[in-house]
């Protein structure tokens, strides 16, 4: 499973706090900068990321399938994406369908500081203890689909 790296080097208490939370209650490899929670992607825990016409139909797909897992809204140049965090595709896949990226280890993704989403950052759905990831080769099977 990911690294459990924690760094809260000089940060208010309310992004201390949720990064401790991330930290304690899923393992996730985070720092703070001055205003934000960044989630440090790893070999095992990536990111897909797609906009948000993609991502929903995508969403319900995998939920009425009963895949579980956690998405993120993320605002870039403007418009709203979605990144899915997912479990490591295997090596095998060589291409994602067109207008969806795999983020690669070592990228940090902002996280949420709360329930309110602040600076196009919120839970499109929550992590939950215990199973917060989707399967990558089958999220990367049905947005090519």
């Amino acid at each position: 499973m990911t690294s459990s790296t924690l760094s809260l080097a000089g940060t208010a208490k309310d992004v201390r706090d949720a990064a401790l939370h991330y930290w304690s209650s899923f393992g996730w490899p985070v720092r703070t900068s001055y205003t934000e929670v960044l989630l440090t992607l790893q070999r095992d825990m990536l990111a897909v990321v797609m906009d948000i016409d993609r991502g929903g139909p995508l969403l319900r797909e995998l939920e009425a399938a009963g895949s579980r897992g956690c998405v993120l809204s993320l605002r870039g140049n403007g418009e709203p994406w979605w990144a899915f965090l997912i479990t490591a595709p295997e090596p095998r896949r060589v291409a994602t369908p067109p207008g969806v990226w795999v983020l690669s280890e070592g990228t940090d993704l902002p996280l949420p500081q709360g329930s309110i989403p602040a600076n196009g950052v919120g839970w499109i759905r929550e992590p939950i203890s215990g199973g917060t990831l989707f399967d990558g080769d089958l999220l990367l099977d049905t947005a090519a689909a």
